[in-house]
């Protein structure tokens, strides 16, 4: 998540970014973005770093045969709310959108001959918003690969195509090709960024966290918090005290937050799709575990921890 007195977001997808953002939003200091200023429904993910700026879909599922115009930072501020953190400057205004961890597609369109991005969306943010929080949370990759698979099957694309555990396997296998080719011949940054190179139906590159942790951490600093899902998902209490601290809005009652944490469960949209999808297949789990594995046993150095790296 990125938390300031102008903005917030959260990464990666399928990590739990909408449950920590329902319960930042529930704290009176911190509101979410709007959809204008007239119309204060509030708004989870706004894609304006990722997306918006350069003239792609927010929904980056969304076919359009002309290019979208451009978002002017100015239409943003005012969906941010900005008129409100203006009158209260108590207020902090949370963007959830995990794209911005991660997603700078046609950066290599904008920049032919770069080899690699010569920014990141961490730069972007910095420079118009410096005293911002930023907090991502993490998750087994594998699991994260396999919720992400099953989450954009969901609703019609269940009755249009068949997927099963080989299937998945099988789109596994393919993408991981894809990204060892990759790095035989570009660096890691090149690989992690390049999403012309991977299918929609399987982000395996989402998961290197390392190559987009590093980049938000060498800006950031101090002001860039890592959590993990299940360190979230067994002390939501203790997780929330330290992200309403790193924040630097005051921290509730633990009882008070303790009572609200019960009252407001998230449903896992995946549930349905899983009990008639079933889990992968062993095979697929091992081959995705060894894939990741350096790349969490980089992260885990890298910060210093060894939950980071997820499994053994």
């Amino acid at each position: 998540a990125v938390v300031s007195t102008q903005s917030t977001g959260a990464g990666m997808p399928k990590c739990g970014t909408t449950d920590l953002f329902d319960k930042l939003t529930w704290h009176p200091q911190l509101v979410a973005m709007v959809q204008s200023a007239t119309d204060l429904t509030p708004i989870k993910e706004r894609h304006y770093w990722s997306r918006g700026r350069v003239g792609r879909p927010g929904n980056f599922l969304t076919i359009r045969r002309r290019p979208l115009p451009k978002v002017q930072f100015g239409d943003i501020v005012v969906k941010m709310g900005a008129k409100r953190v203006l009158e209260d400057k108590e207020l902090r205004i949370v963007d959830g959108t995990p794209s911005l961890m991660w997603d700078l597609g046609g950066w290599d369109d904008r920049y032919p001959g770069f080899q690699e991005p010569p920014y990141s969306n961490a730069d972007l943010i910095w420079a118009v918003s410096p005293t911002a929080r930023i907090i991502a949370i993490l998750r087994d990759p594998v699991e994260r690969l396999f919720s992400e698979y099953l989450y954009f099957w969901k609703g019609e694309k269940m009755r249009r195509e068949r997927r099963t555990p080989q299937t998945f396997h099988d789109d596994v296998r393919r993408e991981i090709r894809k990204f060892e080719k990759c790095l035989e011949v570009k660096s890691l940054r090149h690989c992690c960024y390049a999403t012309k190179l991977y299918s929609v139906r399987l982000r395996i590159a989402l998961g290197v966290y390392i190559c987009y942790i590093r980049d938000w951490m060498e800006v950031w600093g101090d002001q860039f918090l890592v959590l993990t899902m299940n360190e979230y998902h067994d002390n939501p209490t203790s997780v929330l005290t330290r992200v309403f601290s790193h924040i630097g809005v005051f921290v509730p009652d633990k009882d008070e937050l303790r009572e609200f944490i019960q009252h407001s469960k998230i449903d896992n949209t995946n549930s349905d799709v899983k009990k008639s999808f079933g889990d992968m297949l062993d095979e697929t789990r091992t081959l995705l575990q060894n894939f990741y594995r350096p790349f969490n046993e980089d992260l885990a150095n890298f910060l210093k921890d060894t939950k980071y790296k997820f499994y053994q």
